[in-house]
């Protein structure tokens, strides 16, 4: 008589051997997260011949070899991934997610309907995103000469919580100026 502890032992082993044989025979599908900016690796079951994105502003895609691309988040949205061997049948056919990139570090200020995003780990540096004011976005990116520090220097009428500023220089900041920033300990 078959135990009961065997008959679900080889069910598990059958089940695995499904699964592989599924997954070597290059059948990727369904819907993939991709975080905003960051990058994803999708390596293949065997070679690809062409590599085509449905939509680069939202994902782009970066072939490193035959069987390894790269999958970058560029904006908010859902696209498409093909990948086709070099007999033309499909490697994989997937829906790719560009979600919010999740971070205990970010700070998000609105102001109105403006939204400017600081990333905190340990002080408050800017770190625009899609989404972020136009005018936050321009003064805060690489090629801007001086980081602006108009969001966290003016009235105060943001949250209390920003607990540093990027600026090329150290302001100058009394000890009861309200816009003196506060480093933790």
């Amino acid at each position: 008589m078959v135990s009961t502890k065997n008959l679900l032992k080889t069910g598990i082993c059958f089940a695995a051997m499904v699964v592989s044989a599924h997954a070597q025979a290059g059948d990727f599908s369904g819907t993939y997260s991709v975080e905003l900016n960051k990058t994803e690796i999708v390596r293949l079951s065997e070679p690809a011949a062409a590599v085509v994105i449905g939509n680069p502003k939202i994902a782009d895609v970066s072939v490193h070899s035959s069987d390894t691309v790269f999958v970058l988040g560029r904006g908010y949205g859902q696209t498409n991934l093909i990948i086709l061997n070099s007999n033309g049948d499909t490697i994989m056919d997937a829906d790719i997610q560009v979600v919010a990139p999740i971070s205990v570090g970010n700070v998000r200020l609105y102001e109105g309907r403006n939204r400017s995003t600081f990333s905190c780990a340990p002080n408050c540096l800017p770190s625009p995103v899609l989404g972020d004011s136009v005018e936050f976005v321009v003064l805060n990116t690489p090629e801007t000469r001086e980081i602006s520090t108009t969001m966290i220097s003016g009235p105060i009428t943001r949250p209390q919580n920003i607990v540093g500023m990027a600026v090329e220089t150290e302001p100058e900041f009394s000890e009861d100026d309200p816009r003196r920033p506060y480093f933790p300990e």
